[in-house]
């Protein structure tokens, strides 16, 4: 398979699997006092995915290493993650007031995540959603795209930025446009995409780099815990 057709059918089926899970949740009538409507969407989305990285495998398509790694290098992705979420937030702000938008003129923030209790938002969303949608983006894409990633960029010495990092960190964030059809205004959906976006370049890099999808859903959980720490707050 030549690399421009592995790029547009990556790109293509993660647009897929991802359409799929989310209009399922329009689909399928799923009320329930405790469990988040996002449940539904997010186990279809990872139900799909590990499917399809199964048959990948087996046919040898894919690798999809599972390894451990060492403590210290989820600290450095502590670290790194919280110095990604600083400079996206700062990055989208200053669009914002170069651009003349409110940074929330509906003062309501996430009206999704707003709806949830602490309780639900830690299952749901911070555990939950974080392996969910790491095992499309970073499980399925990043790994589909694995033929690419001699291609790229050099920020320094010790760290190249792939394109399928690149890539799996584009779509994870312009996925979080969905929201554009809930009650959150279109200033907090673009602060939003904006840091999912750097979020997922962070968890892609340091996946690839370890060759384990555990660091990408741990920093996926980091880039969640503002949300928690507010929701208990």
């Amino acid at each position: 398979m030549s690399k421009s057709t592995t790029l547009i059918i990556g790109i293509l089926a993660t647009i897929a699997i991802f359409g799929i899970a989310y209009l399922s949740s329009y689909i399928v009538n799923f009320d329930s006092d405790f469990i988040a409507p996002s449940f539904f969407t997010h186990t279809v989305m990872m139900v799909i995915s590990v499917i399809i990285i199964i048959l990948l495998v087996k046919k040898g398509i894919i690798i999809f290493p599972f390894k451990k790694v060492k403590f210290k290098y989820y600290l450095f992705a502590f670290i790194t993650t919280i110095v990604a979420i600083i400079i996206a937030n700062v990055l989208a702000t200053i669009i914002l007031k170069i651009t003349g938008h409110s940074i929330d003129p509906s003062g309501k923030g996430h009206a999704v995540v707003a709806s949830y209790s602490s309780l639900q938002f830690f299952i749901f969303i911070f555990l939950y959603a974080s392996i969910c949608e790491e095992f499309l983006f970073r499980g399925f894409t990043l790994n589909v795209l694995a033929p690419l990633k001699s291609y790229g960029f050099r920020v320094n010495e010790g760290i190249f930025i792939s394109i399928p990092v690149i890539l799996s960190g584009i779509l994870f964030g312009l996925a979080h446009l969905v929201l554009l059809n809930t009650e959150t205004s279109g200033p907090v959906v673009f602060r939003i995409v904006i840091f999912t976006t750097f979020l997922g370049l962070v968890a892609g890099y340091f996946q690839e780099k370890h060759k384990s999808i555990l660091p990408a859903i741990i920093i996926h959980m980091i880039g969640n815990l503002p949300g928690l720490i507010m929701s208990f707050l």
